[in-house]
């Protein structure tokens, strides 16, 4: 699924968004994200720095969500789709490089590769939970 230029916009200008698993017993588990970018319009790279339960639950089901929201206007979006994890090859690449470019010296241990399949609002008002069409 392609991503509007304005929800890839709205993820790209909030400082923290949050990634969203699910371990394969259903434990949830939510962790701040600063370092993201977008490969392409339909596929976020979030840089793993310190995902532990994260990683763990990427491997084991394949699927992740990202919350983003402006706190000022309340416009908010979730994307969800299937992840993977990677550590090498070129998702690493772009990876290593984006960060290397705003903080040289330092690199992500891994990249969670987020292939959006659907797009909601989380916008409050009457379209709020409902698909993106």
């Amino acid at each position: 699924m392609s991503v509007s230029d304005s929800v890839r916009s709205l993820v790209d200008q909030q400082l923290i968004v949050a990634l969203a698993t699910a371990a394969p017993d259903g434990m949830p588990n939510v962790a701040p994200i600063f370092w993201k970018l977008w490969y392409d319009d339909s596929t976020l790279l979030l840089l793993d720095n310190y995902m532990k339960a994260t990683k763990t639950n990427i491997t084991a089901t394949g699927k992740a969500s990202v919350s983003a929201w402006n706190s000022e206007s309340g416009e908010g979006y979730q994307v969800k789709g299937t992840a993977e994890y990677f550590s090498e090859g070129l998702y690493m690449d772009a990876a290593v490089a984006h960060m290397d470019k705003q903080k040289p010296g330092t690199r992500p241990k891994g990249v969670v590769v987020l292939r959006i399949d659907q797009v909601y609002v989380q916008t409050p008002g009457e379209h709020a939970g409902e698909p993106l069409e």
